[in-house]
């Protein structure tokens, strides 16, 4: 069927007409699908993007349960009890559903299937429960932790995540011999209790607990270590004088500590003396920066730092998960 002419204009220019009028309607059509594919791209970048903030939120949700604990939901799901008043390690968990999240991304590389992980002043637990859900019911988490109160919350916890048959609290501060200490502990400030000789501040509790070396705790000499988390306000030197014998038969053991050696020396031991034990055993030291990554570092650059308090990693060789 042809075009019919129009007066004054041929029937070819009249079919050129309707179809370049037919392509301005398809180049409009084909514009407008050009948008909504931006649109969709767009779409499913913000889908992600809110998906992991809401996760946040929801992740973090807590139920007061009266006497100053909540339960609340850390971000990998997992749930724990929260003592309510602390201000430093409570309400990070409380809100954020996460606590020092740079060294634990550090301590989650350190894990594996299997392995035997101690957590040497667990506090609230969550190294204990991130360690526990890593190891699996093959392997083992022991957390220490003196303070009575953050001791039944860690403990709770883990079996609420049912870890209890693999993962065990002992109530006891970590040290070089079997004793009786006192432990000094605010509960607004839950992660700067220390074992001292005096009182920190007129506003602190004060409870004795039971001091063991980690050397009687673990006497089997077929029990060996992987991974050690410790973190106990000074005391570091005298643990590390107690657990000689566990560190020797670990040869592949990876332990993350905190170096303050104004605490250490507080606590009655000579600095110094770290790094003798250290070499004794072969172990080497790398600093942990606060993006996730580990600088070698020498015992005599490390004695000589001005830095009051750093974050290091204790082991024979480059753990596998950073080279």
């Amino acid at each position: 069927m042809g075009v019919p002419a129009v007066q004054g204009i041929s029937a070819a220019e009249a079919l050129d007409a309707r179809l370049s009028g037919i392509e301005k309607r398809l180049d409009a059509a084909l514009e407008r699908l050009s948008r909504v594919t931006v649109l969709e791209r767009r779409l499913e970048e913000a889908i992600p993007y809110f998906a992991t903030r809401s996760e946040r939120l929801v992740g973090s949700q807590s139920i007061y349960l009266g006497e100053h604990t909540a339960v609340t939901f850390l971000r990998n799901g997992l749930r724990m009890l929260v003592d309510t008043r602390s201000l430093d390690v409570g309400i990070h968990l409380l809100t954020l559903g996460e606590w020092e999240q740079t060294d634990m991304a550090i301590f989650a590389r350190l894990l594996q299937p299997g392995d035997k992980v101690l957590d040497i002043g667990a506090n609230h637990g969550v190294y204990a429960l991130h360690a526990a859900l890593a190891v699996g019911p093959r392997g083992q988490v022991h957390a220490f932790e003196p303070n009575p109160r953050l001791a039944w919350l860690a403990d709770f916890s883990l079996k609420i995540n049912g870890f209890g048959d693999y993962a065990t609290l002992h109530q006891m501060g970590a040290s070089d011999a079997s004793g009786i200490g006192r432990l000094f502990f605010s509960d607004a400030l839950s992660g700067s209790g220390a074992i001292l000789p005096a009182r920190l501040s007129p506003n602190d509790h004060e409870v004795t607990c039971r001091l063991e070396a980690l050397d009687n705790v673990f006497p089997d000499p077929s029990f060996t270590v992987d991974v050690i988390k410790m973190d106990i306000e000074g005391f570091e030197g005298l643990a590390l004088r107690g657990m000689r014998q566990l560190l020797a038969r670990s040869p592949q053991v990876k332990m993350m500590m905190e170096y303050a050696p104004e605490w250490i020396a507080r606590a009655g031991y000579a600095p110094e003396v770290i790094f003798e034990e250290l070499e004794a055993l072969g172990l080497k030291i790398w600093i942990m920066s606060d993006v996730g990554r580990l600088q070698a570092i020498a015992p005599q650059a490390l004695r000589a730092s001005a830095k009051p308090i750093q974050n290091i990693l204790l082991a024979r060789e480059v753990p596998r998960a950073f080279l």
